[in-house]
């Protein structure tokens, strides 16, 4: 009897079982040999799924990205001000405990610079627009409920743009991200709150 492959998971846990190999070696110094040899497959196996070491790290962060908006979504269904939940959204990778899938995704930010294959614009361009969405919700949320302006929703993509640069930049300048987000907010929201009358 044949056995049957699930290509889609095979290529997830081959890709899977790089992620610490990539983070220790960076992209550049890392071979094909090497990824075959941690995956446990054969050289071939890993062209029948990948057609070089970029889309390798692509299914990595497609995977991480996935990871994180599930974390999202219940990180927002938590009742929180909105300026807390922004926080939450615009700090997510910059906690510790996501200091490795940044640099990943700066891996991934290079790359695409580089050498955006259609696959990867396509899904920079759907995860641009999820994570908008996903900012959108919680300023709405936060004019319903009277904490801020009803102008403040169209402020979903700055804030996105926003938190694409701050990874760039928190690395280029050795920035502290944390307070960095913590900063602006609280200068973003001494426009946008409304403050009660006394």
């Amino acid at each position: 009897m044949a056995i049957i492959v699930d290509k889609v998971q095979k290529k997830r846990n081959i890709a899977l079982s790089c992620e610490a190999l990539l983070l220790g070696k960076g992209i550049k110094n890392l071979t094909i040999a090497e990824i075959a040899k941690t995956a446990g497959v054969g050289k071939g196996t890993i062209y029948e799924y990948f057609k070089n070491k970029d889309e390798i790290v692509f299914e990595i962060i497609t995977l991480i990205i996935e990871q994180q908006q599930i974390k999202l979504a219940d990180m927002m269904a938590v009742p929180k001000s909105t300026k807390a939940k922004l926080y939450d959204f615009l700090s997510l990778l910059h906690q510790e405990s996501e200091r490795e899938h940044i640099q990943l995704y700066r891996e991934f930010i290079a790359i695409s610079m580089q050498s955006a294959t259609p696959e990867m614009v396509a899904f920079s361009s759907r995860c641009h627009t999820s994570f908008i969405d996903i900012i959108q919700e919680l300023l709405q949320t936060g004019i319903k409920r009277g904490e801020i302006l009803p102008q403040s929703i169209g402020l979903a993509e700055t804030l996105m743009v926003y938190a694409t640069g701050l990874v760039v930049e928190a690395q280029l300048i050795e920035m502290d991200a944390l307070a960095h987000i913590e900063q602006t907010l609280e200068s973003l929201f001494d426009i946008i709150e409304i403050k009660e009358e006394r």
